[in-house]
């Protein structure tokens, strides 16, 4: 139920109607930060890449830190940047994929503030995600929608794509002698399909991790008046979003246009169930004597192979239906 604030209470998200020099300068300074970062990605390498991935930390610092309508002023200055130069679509790409969800996950963060009314006071972190990854995702789908429909075709719009796949994958397959396993055409097909959906997974991947660093600094810096919470019992989506992950993996097997959209949204919700699962891992290995060594292997075969990332997204779906952590209270409770 939304919560009222009290008159004297300031917000969770510090956010002044005023413009004073500090604000000014830090949303100045968080516009051209997120535009510098972004903008490295047009070198095409491998490190600039990965360092684009930091692009929602400067909105973000600034969303959190001074206030909503300051972070807003930063992702507007950075998207007129990028649109200056390189180009417009370019500053396009960033609003939809960088700035629009920072901005939405930092206001679910403050609770989702509403004429002094909090819309979010329960499983925060969760519904922060959740609110990011359903931008991030209905913005990757608007765009494969748009370039199917312009180029006559999704085969049509993702043909220079796999072009490249497959001139990349003939290359590895001659180099290392696999030309009896892989087939480059058929691999490289794949490969581009999966593309968008891998795209949107890992964006809201940034937006995850960049939304608590930022958190962090802003409460190393008492800027972040709402109470630190304990993710790994309040990362609780909701069950629907279970039931709408095995819809859309169900949809992305259709192939074409509504296959690609399905297996965009399968990917995003997959991997916002995958951090609930290990959400409940963190919350289940708690206290135990074996629990910090073993989240610390977990997360190098994860960042090693990758794929494990499956199993939490199985468990973050089995969760949905049965409560891990609610039972392990309820259990604590009754021997307590």
């Amino acid at each position: 139920m939304p919560q009222l604030l009290p008159e004297r209470k300031k917000l969770p998200v510090p956010d002044n109607g005023d413009f004073s020099l500090p604000q000014i300068f830090a949303s100045l300074g968080g516009g051209l930060a997120g535009a510098a970062v972004f903008a490295v990605i047009t070198k095409g390498t491998s490190a600039a890449v990965l360092f684009a991935f930091l692009a929602p930390l400067p909105i973000l610092i600034v969303a959190l830190g001074f206030g909503l309508r300051h972070g807003a002023t930063s992702a507007l200055i950075a998207t007129g940047l990028l649109s200056i130069w390189p180009n417009p679509i370019f500053g396009l790409v960033y609003a939809l994929l960088v700035g629009v969800p920072a901005l939405a996950a930092a206001y679910v963060a403050a609770g989702a503030p509403w004429r002094r009314r909090e819309l979010v006071t329960a499983h925060v972190p969760a519904w922060a995600v959740l609110a990011a990854g359903g931008v991030v995702a209905a913005a990757v789908s608007i765009a494969v929608t748009i370039a199917a429909i312009r180029f006559g075709g999704l085969d049509e719009a993702l043909n220079p794509l796999r072009a490249r796949a497959f001139m990349a994958i003939e290359d590895l397959v001659r180099t290392q002698e696999l030309g009896d396993k892989l087939d480059p055409s058929q691999l490289s097909a794949l490969v581009v399909f999966a593309f968008p959906a891998t795209l949107a997974a890992l964006t809201l991947l940034s937006h995850t991790l960049n939304l608590w660093g930022a958190g962090l600094l802003a409460r190393a810096s008492d800027a972040l008046s709402r109470p630190w919470p304990d993710i790994a019992q309040e990362f609780v989506l909701p069950r629907t979003v279970a039931g709408l992950f095995l819809v859309a993996a169900a949809v992305a097997f259709l192939g074409d246009l509504p296959g690609e959209i399905g297996l965009v949204f399968a990917e995003t919700l997959g991997l916002a169930l995958a951090m609930q699962g290990l959400a409940v891992v963190h919350a289940l290995l708690r206290g135990t004597r074996v629990g910090g060594v073993s989240l610390i292997v977990i997360y190098i075969v994860i960042g090693l192979f990758a794929w494990p990332i499956v199993l939490f997204t199985v468990i973050g779906v089995v969760d949905a239906v049965f409560s891990f952590r609610s039972r392990k209270q309820a259990a604590q409770a009754r021997r307590g």
